[in-house]
């Protein structure tokens, strides 16, 4: 059956018989029960009722001897004599924001994602920041070695033109999380230190180091995400 009233329709208020549903409370024929946020409305409608209706999650309605019954989404519809079958009609979740994208920085949608090269991955997110984890194996003691890696967390910087990142942080943990500190830091990334990020090739970009510290200690400057051909994977990432 079509909607009478469209604009109710879209408020969700249901013109019944000779009643009006709206939310959790009910007026059908002569009885009406109106539900609380405790205990859902219930319609009773006695013999040759011809339509009855249940408003609001969990709400119940029978109908009679009556020619249809219909159910608003949440609503249990039955009938008890000569009625149609009952049915449920999943309700649909209010005042629950839906899910967007997140809004993505302008210019940086072709380096948003992850990016790895053999022990580390780099993550840059739609907001402009990014953290890096470093796999660094034994970094501290000699007779127990202890097993590090080092979480950096980087800002992009827009500004010239072409991506740059930059370290602003780093943290040391050894395997199970807990904070370590290296016996030695040489020959890794440090604060102030960072690159200027171009695309190199399908899933694959390519960190160009704006420091000479950078330089004297990167290896491979290439980083591929899911996107990059086998080939590019191991010759250029060896992930």
């Amino acid at each position: 059956m079509g909607w009478r009233f469209p604009l109710a329709a879209a408020l969700g208020v249901v013109t019944v018989a000779t009643g009006v549903a709206l939310g959790q409370g009910l007026l059908v024929g002569d009885t009406a029960i109106a539900g609380t946020a405790d205990t859902p409305a219930g319609v009773g409608n006695g013999s040759g009722g011809s339509v009855t209706a249940a408003a609001g999650p969990g709400a119940t309605a029978f109908a009679g001897t009556g020619t249809s019954t219909f159910a608003i989404p949440g609503a249990t519809v039955g009938a008890s004599v000569g009625g149609t079958a009952s049915r449920t009609v999943p309700a649909t979740p209010s005042g629950t924001p839906a899910s967007t994208p997140a809004a993505i920085v302008p210019g940086l949608a072709p380096y948003v994602g992850t990016w790895r090269v053999h022990g580390a991955e780099m993550t840059i997110e739609p907001n402009g920041t990014a953290t890096e984890r470093i796999q660094l194996g034994p970094c501290r003691g000699i007779s127990v070695p202890v097993r590090c890696t080092a979480t950096a967390t980087l800002k992009v910087d827009l500004s010239p033109g072409a991506p740059h990142l930059l370290y602003t942080g780093f943290r040391y943990t050894d395997d199970s999380g807990a904070s370590v500190v290296p016996d030695s830091l040489e020959g890794l990334p440090k604060v102030g230190d960072g690159y200027r990020v171009r695309a190199f090739a399908p899933g694959v970009i390519e960190l160009i180091p704006l420091t000479d510290h950078l330089r004297q200690i990167l290896g491979s400057p290439y980083r591929c995400n899911a996107d990059a051909d086998q080939s590019a994977r191991q010759r250029l990432c060896n992930a």
